[in-house]
This record gives structure tokens, C-alpha cells and sequence, in this order.
């Protein structure tokens, strides 16, 4: 389980990425000093990474189904993932 602050950390970064991208969409009609102004404030994009929508947690995230290895593990122990298959050698 992830810490909470930096689950709560993520969140909030999440809405100032909405409202940068909205406010891209109509970069056209801004001025070179707003321009200016918004890559100051939103000039860190590596701040932004996926995160585990049950748990948090951030490593080994699998794109597709927006979860952590072990949260699909979880899943698929419980059957609600049924198109995973155990590996067999």
C-alpha cells in the first residue's frame, strides 16, 4: 500500500495536468508572455506517473489494465480476471 500523502500528492497534481492541457487546446490565441508564464508553472512533466487505482502503488504498473502486479494477482485469485493464465514450463 502506498503512503497516502503521496497518493494525495498524485491526485492533485493530476487536476493541474487537466487544466494545463485544457488550457493547451487554446494555446493558439494566448500571447508569447502567457505562453511564457504557463511553462514556468507547469514545466515538470516528469512529476506525472501512473499509479495503481486500487492500492497506490507505482512500481511494476501494467498499462492496460491500470493496476500493480499485485493487485492483478489478487484479481485473478478471486476471478474477476479471467483471460489471465498461470504460466506453466
Amino acid at each position: 500500500m502506498a503512503k497516502k500523502s503521496l497518493v494525495v500528492k498524485q491526485e492533485r497534481l493530476n487536476v493541474i495536468r487537466q487544466k494545463y492541457n485544457e488550457i493547451l487546446k487554446d494555446k493558439k490565441n494566448l500571447t508569447w508572455e502567457e505562453r511564457y508564464k504557463l511553462y514556468k508553472k507547469f514545466k515538470w512533466k516528469t512529476k506525472y506517473y501512473n499509479r495503481c487505482k486500487v492500492c497506490g502503488r507505482v512500481h511494476s504498473y501494467n498499462r492496460e489494465l491500470g493496476l500493480c502486479r499485485v493487485c492483478i494477482r489478487m484479481y485473478w485469485r478471486e476471478g474477476k480476471l479471467m483471460w489471465i493464465k498461470k504460466a506453466s514450463w
